[in-house]
């Protein structure tokens, strides 16, 4: 079997510890364990071994009963255990999709320019720019201190202030260090 069942499993991410209860980690094996017992009997090497002419009917009837126990075992799944992991997927990603949603408003915001600058009043890009700098720069601690950003430094506020200098890249420093590797 490719996948281990583990009891009371606790996954670490971005330094919050996440426990997953023994009903959900069984429930997800259940559930991995049939998808992979489908895939065993649809492998092309199996097939050719256990799929033949004379044996296509039992075959066929074999697989829509590994699929039926799938979608049986997915179904509760669905029901009881997917509530509890969606909690702590939706918590583990809360700094991306916050970080996202700014970017979102941000860009909606420069369409809005594109069309009648004058039309945006200052206050609100001067929001939306903070905005966006706080969750950009929690993501970069994050990568910081769990990733592989250790040793790269960054400062998400004077980053932008300089990509808001006209012409920066025509400025030789700026356009070596901003201008992205061809």
């Amino acid at each position: 079997m490719i996948f281990e069942k583990v009891q009371n499993e606790q996954k670490f991410i971005d330094g919050t510890t996440y426990t997953i209860s023994n009903n959900a980690a069984v429930d997800m094996f259940n559930c991995k364990e049939a998808l992979v017992d489908i895939y065993n009997i649809l492998d092309p090497e199996q097939m050719q071994l256990d799929c033949t002419f004379e044996n296509y009917t039992g075959w066929k009837k074999e697989l829509f009963k590994k699929c039926k126990d799938w979608d049986q075992k997915y179904c509760k799944h669905i029901k009881q255990t997917y509530p509890e992991m969606s909690q702590i997927h939706a918590a583990a990603m809360r700094p991306l999709t916050l970080l996202i949603d700014a970017n979102l408003q941000f860009t909606r915001l420069e369409i809005m320019c594109q069309k009648d600058p004058s039309n945006i009043p200052e206050f609100r890009w001067i929001a939306l720019e903070e905005e966006f700098i706080k969750h950009m720069t929690n993501v970069c601690d994050i990568f910081k201190e769990y990733g592989n950003m250790k040793d790269h430094p960054f400062d998400i506020k004077q980053m932008i202030k300089t990509l808001k200098i006209k012409d920066w890249h025509i400025i030789i420093p700026y356009r070596y260090y901003l201008t992205p590797l061809e």
